[in-house]
């Protein structure tokens, strides 16, 4: 697949309500939209019919942004941008936080340009026909300096291309840091040797990942329009999540950690600091809300597991978002089930999802020992010691957490409960189908017995979330060797943070 064929692509599944293109010289590329458009190049000879209105800029895209209000030109914010400009890191990096500025949350930017196959392409003075320049330097750029975006690079035919969704016109990182990156930039930091090492740097996906990536990721637009903004049911379950997290009430769970450390003796007490502690402590409240983003415990200490009635994080929460929004565009059959429920946090998102999208004929299940978890069995998991009489944190009754869904307004009578040990519910679990999957069980015993009840129960393009794959090397072997005692490959499995990942179940 040559890069037009996958502007093809996401043209074709993105359907975007418009499209800025940077870069447009000759138009084959700018041909392909079927949307108000918008083609910026100080030199352009367009030479193929455009279907599209189209306004074109003959100018530098800085003279472009500087002079002209691209969303109102489109007369709404961009939802679909490809970077192929000037061929140089800080020039594609401008263009890219110009793009984001006047885009809206859904939208998505594609750059090209990324995978050189020869250095000499990658150069920063054009020598030769083949030219790239250094910008797939941008790419281990954004990926530092906003790890809040969503980047995946794919092994388009030549030059590679890298697809950016998870925009965010609010943010002034870049802007803040840019003349920091510029200097870095120009001592050559971002830089790599050889295209080997551009390859192991980037990572780039299979282009056969691709169609199914675009596929998901026009779900994920669908949920909040080509415009991003949120109506009221996103507004109600983003709520949800914060709730859920406990975000809103981040400053009272700081003072309940200080007030351990002064009676332990670790801090003194100071009134001043309670009353406002999240400007007494700052670097404390930051640390606080980093942990929370992605699921971990304050100075990774189990016992700082906080108030939340969840732990997954919000990074984790927003991927069970989008693969419920998956099941219900894509109207795959099926309960959803969650094996390792702790308080409740995830299935109260996913009973709030239910209840706010009208799916009541929907099954619900969360499985648990509502007892913490079993004490190791197998050497695969020796040293994994997280029974209740070492972590009590982990033990939350069955009482308390239909309490956490009455709390919410959910009906806790609604959900299946299971409880007790996998290995005693799962194999005779009430299930036909299931939609998704969510396993959080740590242990490589407890993700096996899941594994083994209910992988062959997932429908086909069916979901499934392994919380602990990252975090917990048993968990990560379980997996593989399920997989591999059944002669299956392994699925591709989408890294969602530092610790989980998802798949969904091959055809």
């Amino acid at each position: 697949m040559d890069y037009l064929e996958a502007l093809a692509l996401l043209h074709r599944t993105l359907a975007p309500a418009n499209y800025c293109e940077i870069g447009c010289r000759l138009g084959g590329s700018l041909a392909l939209a079927a949307a108000p458009s918008v083609g910026i190049d100080p030199d352009f000879e367009i030479r193929t019919a455009l279907k599209a209105p189209t306004r074109l800029f003959r100018m530098t895209s800085d003279d472009f942004f500087a002079q002209k209000d691209v969303a109102a030109i489109l007369e709404q914010p961009i939802d679909f941008a490809f970077i192929d400009g000037m061929h140089l890191v800080e020039y594609a990096l401008r263009d890219f936080m110009n793009l984001e500025r006047h885009a809206s949350p859904g939208a998505v930017i594609a750059l090209d340009d990324v995978l050189p196959q020869e250095m000499v392409h990658a150069a920063r003075t054009r020598a030769t026909q083949v030219w790239t320049g250094d910008v797939y330097r941008l790419v281990p750029i954004l990926r530092h300096y906003r790890p809040d975006l969503a980047i995946k690079v794919y092994d388009i035919e030549l030059k590679g291309m890298t697809i950016i969704s998870r925009l965010d016109p609010d943010s002034t990182v870049l802007s803040d840091h840019y003349g920091k990156i510029v200097a870095e930039i120009a001592s050559g930091a971002w830089s790599c040797a050889s295209p080997g090492e551009i390859r192991r740097e980037l990572k780039p996906c299979a282009v056969d990942q691709l169609r199914g990536d675009v596929a998901d990721l026009a779900v994920r637009r669908h949920s909040r329009g080509p415009s991003g903004k949120q109506g009221g049911t996103e507004r109600y379950l983003d709520l949800m999540k914060r709730s859920i997290n406990n975000h809103i009430y981040l400053d009272d769970e700081l003072r309940i950690l200080y007030l351990k450390n002064c009676i332990a003796g670790r801090d003194q007490f100071d009134p001043s600091v309670l009353h406002d502690i999240r400007n007494a402590r700052r670097p404390d409240f930051e640390r606080l809300q980093a942990a929370r983003e992605v699921g971990r415990f304050v100075d990774r200490d189990i016992r700082n597991c906080g108030f939340s009635h969840s732990m997954i994080g919000r990074k984790r929460l927003d991927n069970l978002h989008e693969c419920l929004e998956i099941i219900r565009l894509q109207g795959l059959p099926g309960a959803l089930v969650e094996c390792g429920v702790w308080r409740g946090g995830a299935c109260i998102f996913m009973a709030a999802y239910l209840r706010a999208h009208g799916m009541r004929d929907r099954e619900l299940i969360a499985a648990d020992s509502f007892n913490g978890l079993p004490a190791p069995r197998l050497n695969q998991d020796r040293g994994l010691r997280l029974s209740k009489d070492k972590y009590p944190e982990l033990a939350v009754s069955q009482s308390v957490v239909r309490e956490n869904f009455s709390v919410y307004g959910l009906n806790p009578d609604d959900v299946v409960f299971l409880e007790g040990w996998f290995k005693d519910t799962l194999p005779k679990a009430p299930i036909s189908q299931i939609a998704l999957l969510r396993m959080d069980g740590d242990l490589y015993q407890s993700t096996m017995d899941i594994l083994d009840s209910l992988y062959d129960r997932v429908v086909p393009d069916g979901v499934v979330i392994v919380d602990d794959y990252h975090t917990i090397p048993a968990c990560k072997q379980a997996i593989a060797d399920f997989f591999a005692r059944r002669r299956l490959p392994l699925p591709r499995l989408i890294d969602i943070d530092l610790e989980g990942a998802w798949f969904r179940k091959p055809l």
